[in-house]
């Protein structure tokens, strides 16, 4: 099992950076889809590199870090694009706002993706540094730290990940800030990364929480994608005038309130479960006990 623990791990690992190769040469795919399949692959591949930082010796953290910092490069570019698609499907046509200043913010937001497209993705110059990155990666991976990963390894992590969820759940006061219901969700994504991999070896129970916890981050993402426009609109110059701002303030604060009237059962349901319990089912599942 350990073998096939550390194989089956790497075999996903090395998938993941195909894809990114994948996704840096393909010519008939817009960037903004690029920049958007590249970061969601960097978030994976961060959760599961975690597995290796168990073993003892690894250095797993600083090769975490370095996709972070990748990813980091991406961020205000897919945050751009976002802003334009939530501003077309939430915001336009409101007949209390003139329909002019609404196509001129409209287009306002496409130019600054566009800007941030050109300064950020300029001939796919980060693709370079992927690349070279992941050779290294590939190296590293498909070394001898692979065989070290047992099941004790992956039971431990996600233990551990679920624990840090559970705690940072738990101490949210009533009314979050964007910011920590944001911080939540980086800790679920890895929690759910992670389940996604190991519900390969067991579905029965993990499949189940791994679909759960991927409805719970769209919502967490949702939240955090309106405040990001609600940031951009306030603090940058749409020239519109204070009654039209408060107007579209008050339809992404409504937005965020309803997304969140789902959202926050689900997140009681999810974590109704104590990390003693989850630990426990974990160990049984790949037979620790």
């Amino acid at each position: 099992m350990t073998q096939n623990a550390g194989n089956k791990l790497a075999h996903t690992i090395l998938r993941q950076t195909e894809r990114a190769e994948y996704f840096c040469s393909v010519e008939n795919i817009s960037p903004n889809i690029t920049v958007h399949e590249l970061r969601k692959i960097f978030k994976r591949l961060r959760s599961l590199i975690r597995f290796y930082e168990q073993v003892p010796g690894s250095e797993a953290k600083s090769i975490r870090k370095e996709i972070k910092q990748l990813g980091k490069i991406l961020s205000p570019l897919r945050e751009s694009y976002v802003n334009v698609e939530l501003f077309e499907k939430e915001l336009t046509g409101k007949k209390l706002i003139p329909e002019r200043k609404i196509k001129d913010a409209e287009a306002k937001l496409h130019g600054k993706n566009k800007k941030a497209i050109d300064q950020g993705f300029k001939g796919k110059e980060i693709c370079k540094s992927i690349g070279s990155f992941f050779s290294k990666l590939e190296s590293s991976i498909t070394g001898s730290e692979n065989s070290k990963v047992s099941k004790v390894h992956l039971v431990r992590e996600i233990n551990n990940s679920y624990l840090t969820g559970y705690i940072f759940f738990s101490e949210l006061p009533d009314a979050p800030t964007p910011e920590a219901i944001h911080s939540l969700r980086k800790k679920l994504k890895r929690l759910f990364y992670q389940l996604d991999f190991i519900r390969l070896m067991h579905p029965k129970y993990f499949k189940a929480r791994s679909e759960q916890l991927n409805i719970i981050n769209d919502h967490l993402g949702d939240d955090h994608d309106l405040h990001i426009l609600a940031v951009e609109l306030r603090l940058s110059d749409y020239q519109f005038n204070s009654e039209e701002q408060q107007i579209l303030e008050n339809q992404i604060e409504h937005l965020r309130e309803m997304n969140q009237l789902k959202l926050w059962p689900r997140l009681k349901q999810f974590f109704s479960e104590l990390p003693e319990e989850f630990e426990e089912k974990a160990e049984k599942a790949f037979k620790l006990d």
